[in-house]
């Protein structure tokens, strides 16, 4: 198993979500070639197996993850895909054990504290994603949950913007998800790789000062 800050080396995680599974992986493509240390393919990408592959075979470096793994049945996949974490949407137990099974590291979604202290304590996630964290205050919610809450693994996703990447990182999260933010539904569907990697390196240039 990946060793948290192998699966996500500079914090930056692109988000793919597409009805193409083409377009996405040429998208995920151009978001490593802007510096992004990490991908998540999520479930809903037709195809998303041989995307994992492609991407692996491609650019080996970069962790690639899969995303919205509700069932165990995917664990076994993606673990046969070759992927290095994978991440569910909300508290799903059953994909907890097999992602131990499977020796594959685990980001658990959860919002509430309650569900982030049961990703974390009780179902043993590696990394708990608070999702969507847009829809709870952003990083006033992060930074007001932290206090009572020290020492989770945090990533953030749901409606992260790029420019609120550099505070997210300066409150100790481990791991940032760009969604729409890196992947804008119509440069991915047009093909636009120049717009997907300068957006990428948006984001890589939040980097700067952060510790």
């Amino acid at each position: 198993m990946l060793k948290i800050k192998e699966a996500f080396p500079n914090k930056i995680a692109g988000v793919i979500r597409s009805d193409d599974g083409q377009a996405a992986f040429h998208a995920c493509l151009a978001a490593i070639e802007g510096g992004v240390g990490t991908v998540e393919v999520t479930t809903g990408v037709p195809d998303w197996q041989d995307i994992v592959r492609g991407l692996k075979a491609s650019a080996d470096q970069v962790p690639v993850g899969v995303g919205t793994v509700v069932r165990p049945d995917m664990v076994a996949d993606a673990a046969a895909a070759g992927a290095a974490f994978v991440v569910t949407p909300y508290l799903v137990p059953e994909v907890a054990e097999a992602a131990r099974q499977h020796d594959l590291l685990l980001v658990m979604g959860a919002l509430t504290p309650s569900e982030i202290y049961q990703a974390f304590h009780v179902h043993q996630a590696n990394v708990v994603k608070v999702f969507p964290v847009a829809a709870v205050g952003g990083p006033s919610y992060l930074k007001l949950i932290s206090g009572p809450m020290p020492g989770i693994p945090v990533w953030v996703s749901g409606g992260v913007e790029i420019e609120q990447v550099s505070e997210y990182l300066k409150l100790g999260v481990r791991a940032v998800g760009l969604t729409t933010a890196l992947f804008p539904t119509d440069a991915v569907k047009t093909g636009d790789k120049a717009r997907i990697t300068d957006l990428a390196r948006r984001a890589v240039s939040a980097l700067a000062g952060v510790a």
